[in-house]
C-alpha cells in the first residue's frame, strides 16, 4: 500500500498550488482506517497536537472535533475571513474533474506514478 501520509502531502501540496493566495495557512493531514485495519504507528501520529494523524474510523469525528478545539484554544481569531473561505470554495468548484472520464484518467494516472515510485 503507498503511504497515505506521502500521499497526503501530494493532496496538500496541490490544494496549495490551487491556491497561491493561501500558502501559509495551516494544513493538517489526517489518514483515516476502518477498524479491520491494524495498524503500527509512531504514537506521535496519534496525538491531537500534530498536523499528520492516523485514526481508525470510528474515533474520526471525535478526533476532529478535538483537534478544532484544540486550534481554537491556540488561537485568538480566525485565519481566514468569509470572504477568504468563499474564495478557496470556488476555487474548489472550479478545479473540480466532474467528466467521469477525466477522473477515471487521473486516477489511473496517479495509480501509476505510485507503482512507479515503489
Amino acid at each position: 500500500m503507498y503511504n497515505p501520509f506521502m500521499q497526503n502531502y501530494g493532496h496538500i501540496q496541490s490544494i496549495k498550488s490551487l491556491l497561491p493566495d493561501y500558502q501559509m495557512i495551516r494544513y493538517i493531514s489526517l489518514v483515516s482506517f476502518t477498524m479491520r485495519c491494524r495498524f503500527s504507528v509512531d504514537a506521535e501520529l496519534r496525538k491531537i497536537q500534530s498536523d499528520e494523524l492516523i485514526v481508525y474510523d470510528v474515533e474520526l469525528s471525535e478526533y476532529i472535533q478535538r483537534k478544532m478545539n484544540r486550534i481554537q484554544a491556540e488561537k485568538k481569531e480566525c485565519d481566514l475571513a468569509e470572504s477568504d473561505i468563499q474564495r478557496i470554495y470556488q476555487s474548489w468548484i472550479e478545479a473540480n474533474i466532474s467528466d467521469p472520464r477525466i477522473r477515471a484518467e487521473h486516477v489511473d494516472k496517479a495509480r501509476s506514478l505510485g507503482k512507479s515510485k515503489k
